[in-house]
């Protein structure tokens, strides 16, 4: 059975686009279909002469109209010109950027070259940017400086375009000599079933295509849209995202949710009056998770979801919060097609429960449910109501699989009438209203968490571990929905450490590639020639739902529900270990405010340092259960054993300390360790008022567990001055401080400070907002934002003086690292410099802090064996 395309998706009804509106006295016409057979840069030269002086895009720090976007690309082209001056034509080029402008500048440079592009994520472990790089080909990567260093580390040349560009350079550079329309305009990466990772390659017309599919022909938004860009560019959907912004000519709000978290996202949409978000269904839980206010949503007209499974239930949680006039987009798309299906929730539409349908095929998509004959290996479309395997037809699809003839052959094929069909490895239905439902996939690639995984990648991993000797990994479903991740493991000399095998996984893949579960063998079952046979591997243990567990109190249910909500898992046991099973600091703040509303606990109990000193849980229940929680809400126990010197670490600016949880681990359980953080971000009280006044409150605090020196201090950011402030009062007061670590602090220098951001009157709205948060209770730090503000404002008007005592200064691969690297007038004792290949954020969270804990580790024994006199 196919599907063929309508004018409009499914759904209760659609807001239609219109297709000429008036911009500063002239008619600018919206993007249409005619335009994609020119490809990219014609349509973005007609963008920026006809609205050149409109906002195209923004980040933390700056404003770019197309106009201004389009000279900082053609000065980043010149400058990429000169560097690719001995490549082929059609060699691809890396990038490797944060969430920013200069993103944004140099991605559109590099389509101008005519390379295809590279988006490389800065986040993703090295090993795997190394695999990447090699299997495009690519030989030079524009990097931008924060992450210079790593990109020098991944066996590629590196340029920085924008440090040296010539601002001067003409725009029509950017104009001449465009490249022609068929040729590759990017690659994205996809798990392949051999193991290896599959570049897609996509042709310029396709993502015209695709933009106008996404935005005009789907009624989503237009020219007057304003984007919450929270996608990284180095997603395939972050970077269809920011080339169809520039395409239909909108306005976007580039938002790092993977920095500033989830719960500053409302109070960003509405200071930028964004009408569309576009997110994922995990994104769109913890968002919803963090009870946003609904006044700040109020200029939303669409809400876009994709990447993985979304339920009814999602919807319902959403649609309470949205203005009238907003509808919510279910959408299916892929690298090999982009945009595929949509599904419209409109706000009267009645409930949906389980799974949300995925749609009909959008603008001229075709789409069609097959099964392969057993005589002759035929496609057939199967019966109405019938699953089958999808398969995509339209004008534009991907040209095939980079350097993999045989695959492509395999998954496309040319049409007659000039279009093409790519087959999914996907399985669906259709539903009586004609749109249709995802059931499954094909082959063994799984979806985890909204990540395409190939488990042979995971095998990959495996197979690479000393401790391994065989190893297969399949996906298994969750009884909430979902699937996980199991290895079958046979070990080299009997079963290897459980933990230990995690913990080499964690340094060489992503999160999500990690299997949940590890079933150790003898020997992995094989068929009669000599394959796995998958079919023949014991069950995997039981996920059994927690309130079916019969070793857990009905208190303890209740909370091991909350854990497998948050973490996404399908059990937890009685002595699971929150951060075990994945738990970070932006879980703690989804658990810490479910706690307290959905189980009643007062909020003064739930804070994070009951879940840093309970992160198992039964003692984690026991501990909400008692009258008080007996912890400073200040000082967070990270590790309170052993019989080390203990190591006291100060979060920064609206910091949690839990977040250095990771950081303590890795210490080991001989060294005990404590964060300190704001006593407001979870409590109530007055906020801060002066960089000193907080150092000597601290000091109070851990000298309530070490009375005497000698002093071992850390500070992540804006704690890198209170600890550098507290090492001179300590040493003024008479007390030996034996090491002071600075990771990735502004120096006590208000010169090097950036700037309060927005005008006097929004300045005092925080300042009256501060308040507001700090005399309320906010578990789990949900108010962090404000008081991330307040502290810079704090550190700008501190002022340090030298410091003689023993340091290290960590940097990282951050924006402001030459700010960051000037601590050499603020330390004249013994001191040095060490660059970490983690940015602001991810160095101190796994598996990039452990390049932190083992300098700090060796530091820590340096210091206790030779004190300072």
């Amino acid at each position: 059975m196919s599907v063929s395309p309508s004018t409009a998706p499914a759904s209760a009804g659609d807001p239609g686009p219109t297709n000429v509106h008036l911009r500063h006295g002239r008619r600018f016409a919206e993007l249409t279909e005619d335009e994609v057979a020119a490809g990219i840069l014609p349509r973005l030269r007609t963008v920026v002469e006809s609205i050149g002086d409109r906002v195209a895009v923004s980040d933390e720090v700056e404003d770019l109209t197309f106009a201004q976007l389009a000279q900082r690309s053609a000065a980043a082209l010149a400058g990429l010109r000169r560097a690719a001056a001995d490549l082929p034509a059609d060699q691809p080029v890396g990038m490797l950027y944060g969430h920013t402008v200069g993103a944004v500048a140099t991605l559109v440079a590099v389509l101008a070259s005519g390379h295809p592009v590279l988006v490389l994520d800065p986040r993703s472990p090295a090993p795997r940017l190394r695999t990447l790089v090699e299997r495009s080909g690519v030989t030079l990567i524009c990097a931008d400086e924060a992450n210079e260093a790593l990109a020098a580390d991944l066996g590629a040349t590196v340029t920085v375009p924008l440090r040296d560009a010539d601002e001067s350079t003409p725009v029509d550079l950017l104009w001449q000599n465009p490249p022609e329309p068929t040729q590759v305009a990017a690659l994205a990466f996809t798990s392949g079933s051999t193991g290896q990772p599959k570049p897609v390659a996509n042709d310029h017309r396709l993502f015209v295509r695709d933009a106008w599919n996404s935005s005009i022909a789907t009624g989503c938004y237009d020219s007057t849209g304003v984007i919450a860009h929270t996608l990284p560019i180095a997603f395939h959907a972050g970077l269809t995202t920011t080339i169809h912004g520039l395409l239909v000519g909108a306005c976007m709000r580039l938002y790092d949710s993977r920095s500033r978290g989830i719960a500053n996202l409302p109070a960003f949409i509405a200071e930028y009056g964004c009408t569309v978000m576009i997110t994922s269904p995990a994104i769109l839980r913890a968002f919803c998770s963090s009870q946003p206010d609904r006044a700040a949503l109020r200029s939303l007209t669409s809400v876009t979801i994709a990447g993985e499974a979304a339920y009814g239930r999602d919807a319902d949680a959403l649609r309470p919060l949205l203005p009238p006039t907003c509808v919510l987009r279910n959408r299916y798309g892929s690298s090999e097609t982009g945009l595929i299906s949509e599904y419209v929730i409109t706000p009267d539409a009645p409930a949906i429960d389980g799974p949300l349908p995925v749609g009909r095929g959008v603008g001229r998509t075709v789409i069609d449910l097959v099964a392969t004959t057993a005589a002759g290996g035929i496609e057939v479309s199967v019966e109405p109501g019938a699953t089958g395997q999808i398969t995509v037809t339209a004008p534009d699809v991907a040209l095939g699989y980079w350097g993999m003839p045989n695959e492509t052959g395999d998954s496309f094929r040319d049409n007659p009438d000039g279009t093409r069909t790519y087959r999914t490895s996907d399985l669906g239905r259709f539903l009586p209203d004609s749109s249709m439902q995802l059931v499954g996939r094909a082959d063994h690639s799984v979806k985890v968490r909204g990540y395409l995984v190939d488990p042979a990648e995971v095998d990959a991993a495996l197979f690479a571990l000393p401790a391994v000797r065989e190893a297969v990994v399949v996906g298994v479903p969750r009884q909430t929905g979902g699937t996980r991740l199991v290895a079958y493991i046979v070990g080299t000399d009997g079963p290897p450490d459980a933990g230990a095998l995690r913990a080499e996984l964690r340094r060489a893949l992503p999160a999500h590639m990690v299997p949940e579960g590890l079933v150790f063998l003898e020997a992995l079952p094989r068929s009669e020639r000599g394959k796995i046979d998958r079919a023949a591997l014991p069950e995997p243990p039981a996920a059994a739902r927690v309130e079916e567990d019969g070793s857990l109190s009905y208190f303890e249910q209740l909370v091991a529900m909350i854990w497998a909500q948050v973490l996404d898992v399908d059990h937890v046991g009685a002595d699971d270990d929150f951060f075990a099973l994945g738990g970070d600091s932006l879980a703690t703040e989804e658990l810490m405010t479910r706690i307290s509303q959905e189980l009643n606990i007062p909020s003064e109990r739930v804070h994070s340092g009951v879940l840093a000193q309970a992160p198992v849980l039964r003692d984690f229940a026991a501990t909400l259960q008692e009258s008080g929680s007996g912890v400073n809400g200040a000082l967070v126990p990270l590790n309170t054993e052993g019989d080390k010197e203990p190591l006291f670490i100060m979060a920064g600016a609206g910091g949690l300390g839990i977040a250095f949880v990771g950081l303590s681990r890795r210490l080991g359980k001989d060294r005990p360790a404590y964060a300190l953080q704001s006593p407001v971000i979870e409590g109530r009280g007055w906020p801060e008022r002066s960089v000193r006044q907080m150092a000597a409150d601290n000091i109070e605090r851990l000298r309530q567990v070490q009375p005497q020196g000698p002093y071992h201090l850390a500070g992540h950011s804006f704690g890198g001055i209170l600890a550098f402030e507290m090492a001179h009062q300590l040493r003024d007061a008479g007390h030996e401080v034996a090491l002071l670590a600075l990771l990735d602090s502004f120096p006590p220098d208000p010169e090097l400070h950036p700037a309060p951001e927005g005008s006097a009157l929004l300045r005092a709205r925080r300042r009256l907002m501060l308040h507001y948060t700090t005399l309320r209770s906010t578990p789990g730090g949900s108010g962090n934002g404000r008081l991330f503000e307040q502290s810079k404002a704090l550190a700008k008007r501190y002022r340090g003086r030298p410091y003689p005592g023993k340091s290290i200064v960590f940097l990282a691969q951050s924006p402001e690292k030459e700010q960051r690297d000037n601590w050499d007038r603020y330390l004249c004792g013994q001191w040095e410099r060490i660059e970490v290949t983690g940015d602001h954020y991810t160095m101190i969270r796994p598996p990039w802090v452990y390049e932190v804990a083992d300098v700090l580790a060796r530091e820590l024994e340096a210091a206790e064996l030779s004190p300072q006199e």
